[in-house]
């Protein structure tokens, strides 16, 4: 079973792996208490100096967060 969170949840549990996303609302969403999106500082990250290698790690990290699993 996969676990979903909306864009809310996971602003809270990325700053707890120390990734900073901010919660943005996306269409089709039915309130801006409970956006659906995150919105990721790409522009903040290359000019830090991050290429595209490092984005597909990035990539990695936040799949793996978003998509857990729960413990059996």
């Amino acid at each position: 079973m996969v676990v979903l969170f909306p864009g809310n949840k996971l602003e809270k549990l990325y700053d707890l792996c120390n990734i900073t996303v901010n919660k943005n609302v996306v269409f089709g969403d039915s309130s801006a208490l409970a956006p659906g999106g995150v919105r990721i500082g790409a522009p903040a990250m290359t000019s830090r100096g991050l290429v595209e290698k490092d984005f597909e790690q990035i990539a990695e990290f936040l799949h793996r967060n978003s998509t857990l699993q729960p413990a059996t």
